[in-house]
């Protein structure tokens, strides 16, 4: 059997079992991705700031960015939750976030951290798991902190004080993304 003995139409998917990529030659359509399974849904990136004041937080309080929605704060998934100040992640996957906290008001020793669901990040021989921290000066300044960490959906994140203080919420932001 040859080309010459096949009618247009005869060779149909129930007479091919498979082929070979390299088979594929000319113009291909459009490949639609509906189909397509196994991939993470939305990014649920997020930045969030607060209000200009400022706030005295005990150890372990989450730090209040209630404002996701006005300048450049944007929330694109809908899942930060600016009343609970804690990002709840839309899928599976690692995540990043960020914050920067401008703190003192006299206070000569202050830190913060990250909280994951209702604990606090343990990355550091610290028992009090501290990202940022300054200590010794009364000197008004920024803490700023970068994480990278897995996280199961409906998992939750948050700022928080790993030390007693005060921070200032006009100059204070935090944000995240998911990365894979």
């Amino acid at each position: 059997v040859d080309s010459a003995e096949l009618i247009d139409g005869a060779v149909d998917n129930s007479h091919m079992a498979a082929m070979a990529a390299s088979k594929l030659t000319g113009a291909l359509p459009a490949i639609s991705g509906a189909a397509l399974t196994g991939l993470k849904a939305g990014s649920g990136a997020f930045s969030s700031r607060s209000t200009n004041s400022w706030t005295a937080i005990a150890t372990n309080a989450i730090v209040g960015f209630n404002n996701d929605s006005t300048g450049d704060s944007f929330d694109t998934d809908g899942v930060y939750n600016t009343s609970t100040y804690k990002y709840v992640a839309p899928a599976a996957g690692v995540y990043m976030f960020w914050y920067s906290v401008y703190t003192a008001e006299a206070d000569s020793d202050n830190g913060f951290g990250y909280l994951k669901n209702s604990a606090t990040l343990n990355f550091q021989m610290d028992g009090d798991n501290v990202f940022s921290r300054w200590n010794g000066s009364v000197d008004d300044h920024l803490q700023s902190a970068t994480i990278v960490v897995p996280l199961a959906s409906g998992d939750t994140m948050a700022v928080c004080a790993t030390k007693e203080g005060d921070y200032y919420g006009g100059h204070s932001q935090w944000g995240g993304c998911r990365l894979a």
